[in-house]
């Protein structure tokens, strides 16, 4: 159904905690969040679940104190590359400009995956 092609964004956060200091978790996640509620590809905005963890074991290949925050966007298939890349520049631009200046290197990424339509389960069960 139409609706059902629009629906279902997982938004997965991962963040260094070396970076403690530098940004407000609830700040990035509502920004994140923001940054795909205003891009249209999503309706309703209630389909969009996100959310954020700390990560505190992690390294990068040259062993550097280097830090970073991934964003993980998880869309049911069937969305072309161009609105894929739209969503992820979206929210690199959204978390890079809540992160203060610090000393270590940090390194802000995006992908986006699809979620296969025709295995993806979901079951809302309504509220009070």
């Amino acid at each position: 159904s139409p609706a059902k092609a629009r629906a279902m964004p997982h938004l997965r956060i991962e963040y260094s905690t070396n970076l403690a200091g530098r940004f407000d978790p609830a700040a990035v996640l509502a920004a994140a969040t923001r940054a795909l509620v205003d891009s249209g590809v999503f309706d309703p905005p209630d389909a969009i679940k996100a959310r954020l963890m700390p990560v505190e074991h992690f390294m990068v290949g040259s062993g550097a104190e280097h830090g970073f925050i991934h964003a993980g966007l998880a869309l049911l298939s069937g969305r072309d590359s161009a609105t894929k890349q739209r969503l992820t520049n979206a929210l690199v631009a959204a978390i890079a400009s809540l992160v203060a200046p610090g000393p270590q290197v940090v390194q802000i990424t995006s992908e986006a995956r699809d979620m296969d339509r025709d295995t993806y389960s979901k079951r809302l069960i309504p509220g009070a």
